[in-house]
């Protein structure tokens, strides 16, 4: 039996074969993006929704969890990250200890995103580099920060912005 580095074939076969699976496991996964609805494990390993808020790098986020006030927001590895919701959640009890172990009480619409002057479909006219680009508003993620897709473009080019770079309305 040939020998490479020390090991034999079979075991360099078996080394390569689980990293490609290892690798491929990961690369299939859909990268997330701002504005989404996730399940994300916090402080006491249990998972709970949140808003992905910003993209921090290709795997860290900043995410907002549902119905905890904006102290609790975390920048979090892709690893903490365990999935999109979709459909109607059911609250994990709030955590036990630690800085956010107290829920804010939901808006009376029972969602946690403060009410923002815009609503998803409102078209909208955003600056950006000092020009001004029509957009349709596909989000909002606070108050005051919506999602938005500028007219024309692939989603690539949809992003997080602030209230305030918003000109007008269409």
């Amino acid at each position: 039996m040939q020998r490479v580095d020390g090991r034999p074939w079979r075991s360099v076969f078996r080394l390569a074969a689980t990293a490609l699976v290892a690798v491929g496991l990961t690369s299939c996964k859909k990268p997330y993006r701002v504005g989404e609805y996730v399940w994300v494990e916090w402080q006491d390993e249990r998972e709970y929704p949140a808003y992905i808020v910003e993209k921090k790098s290709n795997t860290r986020y900043r995410v907002h969890f549902e119905n905890y006030d904006a102290r609790c927001d975390e920048t979090v590895d892709f690893s903490r990250i365990k999935g999109r919701i979709e459909g109607k959640v059911v609250h994990p009890p709030p955590p036990t200890k630690g800085l956010c172990a107290q829920q804010t009480k939901p808006t009376p619409s029972g969602s946690s995103v403060p009410v923002s002057p815009y609503k998803v479909g409102d078209r909208v006219r955003v600056r950006w580099r000092g020009s001004t680009y029509s957009a349709t508003i596909v989000g909002v993620v606070t108050g005051d920060q919506v999602l938005v897709h500028y007219d024309g473009h692939e989603t690539a080019w949809d992003e997080t912005i602030h209230i305030d770079r918003i000109v007008s309305r269409r």
